[in-house]
């Protein structure tokens, strides 16, 4: 089981550091469910650092709802809505794989510095770019 997610990972991860677009991720349901979830579990224990536990469930849960709305309506506006599993697996799986990366940084010392923090939004905004960028047909300065 572990040995067939290597690839899945290895592709989500080349995504975030821009080596792939999101269209080589497969297009697949249970794939954006394991992606999903993945993200959703991550963003609630990076969450609860500050919050309760439900209160971090809940902003996880708002912000991939709010995502994946925002997304449905650009790919509907787009006439590409026939891109939106493709497009929400790219978008869940980037996401946990830089929500890995700040779990660790923030669980190897006691505060993330301001200056990691930007750095970090900054990537993970542009790995969203890119993404939608691909999915929209867009140039990448419309997709920030």
């Amino acid at each position: 089981m572990v040995s067939a997610l290597v690839p899945i990972v290895t592709a989500f991860a080349k995504l975030c550091v821009f080596r792939i677009a999101p269209q080589d991720i497969p297009r697949s349901g249970a794939l954006l469910v394991i992606a999903t979830l993945t993200n959703l579990s991550l963003s609630v224990l990076i969450n609860q650092i500050q919050l309760s536990v439900g209160s971090a469930l809940l902003v996880a849960a708002i912000e991939i709802i709010a995502l994946a709305t925002l997304t449905a309506v650009a790919l509907f506006y787009v006439s590409h809505l026939n891109r939106l599993i493709q497009t929400m697996t790219a978008l869940m799986g980037s996401g946990a794989v830089i929500g890995a990366a700040v779990l660790i940084l923030m669980l190897a010392g006691p505060a993330l510095p301001p200056v990691l923090r930007l750095a970090i939004f900054v990537w993970n905004l542009a790995v969203i770019a890119h993404i939608l960028r691909h999915a929209l047909e867009i140039h990448i300065i419309v997709a920030f």
